[in-house]
């Protein structure tokens, strides 16, 4: 279920949405319906001077990278 963002064509109004198979997409300032949905940024782990973790030794999950469905290990 991703959020996205969108921006109202009739007010103007910025918004994030979390949007599913059955989400009636509407404005929540003035309910209208026609809607820009805006590039979003991602997200990089760690902020402003952090230093970065070193994912390097994790591996793959037990089971494999599949849980055992893909038979690599």
């Amino acid at each position: 279920m991703p959020i996205y963002e969108y921006r109202c064509r009739d007010c103007g109004a910025d918004f994030d949405l979390l949007v599913r198979s059955d989400t009636a997409l509407a404005c929540p300032r003035c309910g209208g319906a026609s809607l820009e949905r805006k590039m979003s940024l991602t997200a990089r782990p760690g902020g402003a001077g952090e230093t970065q973790p070193d994912l390097s030794t994790l591996g793959p999950p037990p089971g494999g990278c599949c849980g055992g469905a893909c038979h690599c290990h």
